[in-house]
């Protein structure tokens, strides 16, 4: 059976890569941004998942900084600004495509 032509000749497949693709290609970059961010800043799952101390993330290795006594601050801030780079790094690589994001969000 052929495929129906939906666009003067376009298949779904050509229609998908010329037509579709690029219009939600924004809201793609941001839904990437965020599924990143959530799974950077996973806490309990590593947490539990992990027992040796090559393999903590840097989430679950800033909790012992913190105790029941107080915190070693200096040590806590300067590991978030060391967690925090990467999502910088990949929030101003996406920033164009984030912002494109949020200015199409409200149209139809």
């Amino acid at each position: 059976m052929e495929e129906a032509a939906i666009v003067d000749g376009c298949g779904y497949w050509r229609l998908y890569w010329n037509i579709i693709l690029p219009l939600s290609r924004s809201i793609l970059s941001a839904l990437s941004v965020l599924f990143f961010l959530v799974n950077w800043n996973a806490f309990a799952w590593p947490l539990v998942a992990t027992n040796g101390a090559d393999l903590t993330v840097i989430q679950a290795g800033i909790a012992p900084f913190s105790t029941q006594y107080g915190a070693n601050w200096n040590y806590v801030l300067a590991a978030a600004v060391v967690a925090v780079i990467p999502m910088l790094a990949l929030f101003l690589v996406f920033q164009r495509q984030m912002v494109e994001s949020n200015k199409t969000s409200g149209l139809k």
